[in-house]
């Protein structure tokens, strides 16, 4: 994902924080609830490894450690979601609607993404910048301002370079 292309694509940025399973899992038992290392290796992560991960999630500002101490206890670290952290939260429900919709469970959803107030089910959708809803086959990919930009910057690199070139004598 290191290549030029991807630099400026928010895509493979994203992925570079989200794009380890355990990551993503951790997330959603954030969402849950779910703040303590012990409560994180119910989902079978190795310790070492979920060490690492609620280290990496730390680092990327999509959680941060709070001091605990229960009484009679010393004080421990829990992990909670921050500002960053929480606007993940379309991300898993995109990849549960997928995932529901396209290698579904015969018992049904593993989680539901509700209203707090009502626990009535919710859902994504686009919306256009009038806030009108669109559906999403009528929704593409078109490249945006970064892009284009990095094009620009990589003729004239190009184009410096031929011009550095072109002083030397063969």
């Amino acid at each position: 994902m290191s290549l030029p292309a991807n630099r400026h694509c928010s895509i493979a940025r994203t992925l570079a924080v989200l794009g380890q399973k355990w990551n993503l899992l951790l997330l959603r038992e954030a969402f849950l609830g779910r703040t303590r290392f012990a409560e994180f290796q119910r989902i079978g992560i190795p310790n070492a490894t979920l060490g690492q991960r609620l280290n990496d999630l730390v680092d990327a500002g999509l959680m941060e450690r709070v001091t605990y101490q229960d009484e009679g206890e010393r004080s421990r670290e829990e992990y909670v979601l921050t500002e960053a952290g929480r606007d993940v939260l379309p991300v898993l429900a995109a990849l549960s609607a997928w995932g529901d919709r396209h290698r579904p469970q015969e018992t049904g959803q593993g989680v539901v993404y509700a209203a707090a107030d009502d626990e009535r089910p919710v859902h994504l959708e686009f919306r256009d910048e009038r806030g009108e809803l669109v559906d999403p086959d009528a929704v593409t990919i078109i490249r945006g301002p970064a892009y284009h930009a990095a094009l620009a910057a990589a003729a004239a690199d190009r184009s410096a370079g031929r011009d550095r070139g072109a002083g030397h004598a063969s």
